[in-house]
Parts: structure tokens; C-alpha cells; sequence
């Protein structure tokens, strides 16, 4: 992740407990010393839960708990069950005081115990098995994506809200006991040293102590300000992969090590790492109303694009052009136009033949910087080859004008062919989406991502209803000087296909065009864009909380098969996309039934 610092690994190192992995790994208190009998244990649970559970593995053991994946027989679901070996002990008053706080509170981002009970001198409970991957686990990968840590803050903030609305303190959340389900809501596994539990709880892990707030450590009990600087905690080291300095005072702001950190998130990191608890946020909705505020109010990258209209009328605009295009070039009509300039159909009058012509604004022109990258970029987009690709012809600038032309492809713009024609069948989006991405393989091998895929960079031939890409190249020349939002652009100023690590100015890559076509194909399905809003930072916020949209819920004509293939594409953490746009296609493929392509249909639509 660009401008992120890698997690600490030592730090991983020592506190790895992860739910799904093969290996046992000790749990706390640090005294008990790992299990070396394993195969042991495992065959007297199967003994012992025989007609309520098929045990699948050991997950995680210490020397008085273990830690099985098993599924339920009689409701037939998958539960995490854990054991207490140990009876008549302190820490099996520990596991029961754990078991009786779980047993009270019920919240989605509080892991659901389902029962609990005692086999022979075992003592154990089942709950919910959680999808996913710890946050140490994903921490592996490197620091998480904003709009993940923002959806982290929301969820552990909702949890603890409720937890004290239940007289409950929670006091600690560590990386290990934090899961990250598939849909990315962060859910607690752990109570086991809340201030209910204190009074039998063994001793604590030093590893843990950067998590817990200064005035609860040493098993002091807390109150709810404990618990903000707890989720102040999770949130920095997810953020900058490291965890924070035990001195509050001494805390380097999550930008410090994170310069893309936005400056709203690192103000409420900081705020919830206060030393005096009267200087954080008394709730967790205080804290989640001043990220939503932060997120509404927050300046991505500067001042809109300027709007192509002005300062001059079309009248003026043309006549300019025109004497610039002098004898190369005769305008035939305008195309559509945009916050980087227009397009027009015009006559290359040395070849004579019809193509293309994209032409900047002048005020973007003027900037040297933009009319370099214009052309560096051209070039590189004009060495693409690929039937689903619009291929450049010539860049040229002249009399404060730089353009670039290509291949005229007489047809729709799938904007306009949803407009005009509403949703569109299934079949034929899948078809579009084959085309595409074999486009995107070739681009993405020779390292060029789009950057800006959308319905108007869709172009749909009236002569076979094939599509061809444009505008590669176009946004990353424009990154940066016209307020776009990682070289994502609209018409309407408000980039709605954009990944959301566009609209943070992350690292994108392929999987960045994969979840922009994703988007695209949505709308294609829906006749509307899966997430709106009138500005950047409203859509980003709806990304953060909000799943796409079902499809097949309001089209029974999609297969769930495409609207899975869909949601994997256009997952919020890129790590959960298709890595490649082969791998897409291949899902696609899966999903695709053979059928003739339908000419006729597109040629009624394109005679109206």
C-alpha cells in the first residue's frame, strides 16, 4: 500500500491466534504452556460430542482451553466450540465469568454464543464461527485500506455502544481477537478480561498493553472512556501497521507514519488516544458522528474540474478549433463533451477517412505538466492492441489546443444505450463483460490501467454489437490537475464507478479497473449507477457501509451465479477481488450460457 509503513512483525509474531489456521498457537495467560497431545484431545471431543457435533479440527490450545471448528448436527451450521479442560480451577471460573458476560450480550459485532454446557469434566460453549480473518492475520498483507479502518471504527464503536448500554466495559480489543468477516464488519471474539471477569482473570499478555488504555493496565478495572482508547488503538495500528507507543504523549500521528492518512481520521485517532480520559470521546457514537462529519466535509484533491462550457461558448469554442485543426482535420459534429473537453467526429482530410477527435480544455492544456503526461500517456495507450480496445492514431497541440485521434466507432455509448433502451438483458452484459476484460488482460500485461472505466468509455459498435474501450491513458494524465479523484472522471463532476481507493488517492492497480467494470455492470443490469451521491466523498461513505445491490433480487432474470461473480469483483478491499481480469473472465465463463450474438436486435435499436 503506497506511502504505508509494513505491520510490525515481531509484534505480529508474538500475538498470532488466529481463527482457520491449522497450527496451535498459545493463547494467554502467558503461564500455560502449549499442548503437545493433540491428536489426543482431538479424538476424546469427537467422543465426547459425538451426537451434537462433527468436530473438523483444533484450531488453537493452551495447556486448560482448546479452541475446535466443528458444525452443529441437528442445525446443521458451523460453530466455533471451545473447551475448558481444567475443572475445579481459577481459570475455569475465568472461562465460566467469560461465558456468563457472552451469554448477555447480543450484538453483530460481538461474536453470538449459541449454548454452552459441560461434557464429563470438560466445561464448553459453542458461538458463531466467523468467516474471515483476524485483523493480525489481514495485518499480514500490510495496513488496510481507509475505507476499511472507517468501517472497522463504525462497527467497534456500535459494539462498544451497546456493551455499556448492558453495564458492560470491555477494556481490551487486540489485533488477534478482532475478526474481519467476509463482508468486512469487524467482529470481537474476546471478553476475557472485561470488568466483569477481572476478579478471576489470569495474568495479561505484555503484547496487549499498547491496546489498553494507560489508567486499566495492570488489571485495573475501566470505564467506558477504557474502551475508546481501545478502539483508538485497533484503529491506528490498523492503519499504520504498527501499534501505538504505550505513552499516549509520545504517540506519532497515524499520518506520520501514513502520510495518505486523511487528516479527519488521524484527528479522531488522536482525540481517542488521549492520555485524560475527559479529552476523549465520551461515546462511540461521538466518535462515529465526527468520521461521518469528516467524511462528508473532507476536500479529496482539491477544486472541481472546470467546466468545459466556460469560459467560452460552443460558438467560440468551435471557431477556435477549427482554425487550430487547419487543413488536417474538418469538424463534423460533437460527439459529447465532459470536464477534460470534447469529442468530435471529424474527417482526417489526408487519409479521408471519418475518426474520432478528443481535445482537452485549454485550461488543462496550458498546464505544461498535463499536456506531458497527455502525451506520454497516448503513446502508451496507442501501443495497445486489441479488437475490444479504441486505438489511437496521432496527438498533436497547437494554438493552445491538444488532442489526440482514434478509431470512430459509429454506435452507443453504453450510457446512452441503457438511456435509451433501459436495463439490459443478462446474456448481453455478460457478453460485454468478456470483451472488456480481454481487453483489460492485455492492457494490465503491458502495466497500463484504466483508471476511469465507465459507461461513457464504453463504446458499442451498430455494425455487431461488439465494444470497444476508450480514454486509456486519458486519466492518469490528468491525475492531480483538475481535482479528479485518482483519475476517476464524470460528467456530472462525481466520479460513481470509482474504487474506493480512487476517491482516497490509494494504490490502484488491475483490480481497480476489475471493480470499476464490476460497477458498470451493475448499472448495465439496473439501468442506475449501485452507489450515488452528490459528491465524491457521499459516494465513499456509501461504499464504506453499504453492499452493491442485489441484482437478482430485482431482476429474476440474473442468475445469483453472476451477481456472486459480481460481488467478488467489486469487493471493498482489493485483496478480495479477482486478482486478474482472466480470473474474472473465467468466473464469467462459468456463468455463461452460449448464445448467438444479437445483431439484428442492436441494428432496430441504432435505426430509431
Amino acid at each position: 500500500m503506497e506511502n504505508a509503513s509494513r505491520p510490525n512483525s515481531d509484534y505480529l509474531a508474538k500475538t498470532h491466534l488466529i481463527e482457520g489456521k491449522t497450527t496451535p498457537v498459545t493463547e494467554t495467560p502467558r503461564a500455560s504452556e502449549p499442548v503437545t497431545n493433540v491428536a489426543q484431545y482431538f479424538k476424546r471431543a469427537e467422543e465426547l460430542f459425538r451426537e451434537k457435533f462433527e468436530i473438523e479440527r483444533l484450531v488453537t490450545a493452551t495447556a486448560n482451553r482448546i479452541l475446535f471448528s466443528g458444525r452443529d448436527r441437528l442445525l446443521l451450521r458451523r460453530v466455533a466450540l471451545r473447551v475448558h479442560l481444567q475443572p475445579d480451577t481459577r481459570s475455569r471460573a475465568w472461562f465460566e465469568a467469560e461465558l456468563r458476560l457472552k451469554s448477555r450480550l447480543d450484538h453483530p459485532s460481538l461474536r453470538t454464543v449459541y449454548s454452552a454446557g459441560y461434557a464429563d469434566d470438560w466445561a464448553y460453549i459453542t458461538s458463531q464461527w466467523v468467516e474471515g480473518e483476524s485483523l493480525a492475520d489481514s495485518m499480514q498483507r500490510g495496513p488496510r485500506t481507509i475505507p476499511t479502518v472507517l468501517r472497522m471504527a463504525r462497527d467497534l464503536s456500535e459494539a462498544m455502544e451497546y456493551a455499556h448500554s448492558e453495564n458492560a466495559i470491555i477494556r481490551r480489543i487486540i489485533p488477534t481477537t478482532v475478526m474481519l468477516d467476509r463482508q468486512h464488519r469487524a467482529v470481537i471474539t474476546d471478553l476475557r478480561f472485561a470488568n466483569e471477569v477481572l476478579d478471576v482473570a489470569g495474568e495479561e499478555n505484555p503484547e496487549a498493553e499498547p491496546f489498553l488504555a494507560p489508567e486499566v493496565r495492570g488489571n485495573k478495572r475501566g470505564d467506558p472512556s477504557c474502551d475508546i482508547y481501545a478502539i483508538g488503538a485497533i484503529l491506528y495500528f490498523a492503519t499504520t501497521g504498527a501499534p501505538p507507543n504505550l505513552d499516549p504523549d509520545k504517540i506519532t500521528p497515524p499520518s506520520g507514519l501514513r502520510p495518505s492518512c486523511p487528516a479527519f481520521l488521524d484527528r479522531v485517532i488522536m482525540r481517542a488516544l488521549s492520555r485524560g480520559r475527559e479529552r476523549r470521546y465520551l461515546t462511540g457514537a461521538e466518535l462515529v458522528a465526527e468520521i461521518a462529519q469528516g467524511v462528508g466535509a473532507f476536500d479529496f484533491h482539491g477544486p472541481e474540474a472546470p467546466d468545459a462550457s466556460a469560459p467560452e461558448n460552443k460558438d467560440q469554442w468551435e471557431k477556435r478549433l477549427r482554425r487550430a485543426l487547419g487543413d488536417d482535420y474538418e469538424l463534423l459534429d460533437e460527439l459529447g463533451s465532459g470536464g477534460f473537453g470534447r469529442v468530435y467526429r471529424v474527417r482526417d482530410l489526408r487519409l479521408e477517412r471519418e475518426v474520432a477527435l478528443k481535445v482537452l480544455h485549454p485550461h488543462l492544456a496550458a498546464e505544461p505538466d498535463v499536456a506531458e503526461r497527455f502525451q506520454k500517456e497516448a503513446q502508451v495507450a496507442a501501443r495497445l492492441h486489441h479488437p475490444h480496445i479504441v486505438s489511437i492514431f496521432d496527438i498533436n497541440q497547437r494554438f493552445g489546443f491538444t488532442w489526440y485521434t482514434m478509431v470512430y466507432v459509429r454506435g452507443l455509448n453504453l450510457s446512452n444505450l441503457v438511456r435509451i433502451s433501459g436495463p439490459q438483458p443478462a446474456d448481453l452484459v455478460i457478453k460485454f463483460l468478456e470483451q472488456a476484460l480481454g481487453a483489460l488482460q492485455v492492457a494490465h500485461d503491458a502495466k497500463v490501467v484504466h483508471r476511469d472505466l465507465k459507461p461513457e468509455n464504453i463504446l458499442i459498435s451498430d455494425v455487431d454489437g461488439s465494444i470497444q474501450i476508450a480514454d486509456f491513458g486519458l486519466a492518469l494524465a490528468l491525475q492531480g490537475s483538475d481535482g479528479n479523484y485518482g483519475g476517476a472522471t464524470s460528467r456530472s463532476g462525481t466520479p460513481e464507478f470509482a474504487a474506493p481507493e480512487q476517491l482516497l488517492d490509494e494504490r490502484v492497480d488491475a483490480r481497480t479497473d476489475l471493480y470499476s467494470l464490476a460497477l458498470v455492470a451493475v448499472f448495465s443490469l439496473l439501468g442506475r449507477p449501485p452507489f450515488t451521491g452528490p459528491t465524491p466523498q457521499a459516494i465513499l461513505a456509501k461504499q464504506i457501509v453499504c453492499d452493491l445491490p442485489d441484482v437478482s433480487k430485482e431482476r429474476t432474470d440474473v442468475p445469483t451465479s453472476l451477481v456472486k461473480v459480481l460481488n467478488c469483483a467489486a469487493a471493498r478491499d482489493p485483496d478480495d477481488r479477482f486478482r486478474t481480469a482472466l480470473e474474472f473472465r473465467n468466473a464469467l465463463q462459468q456463468v455463461h450460457k452460449k448464445q448467438e450474438w444479437p445483431i439484428p436486435w442492436f441494428r432496430r435499436l441504432f435505426q430509431r
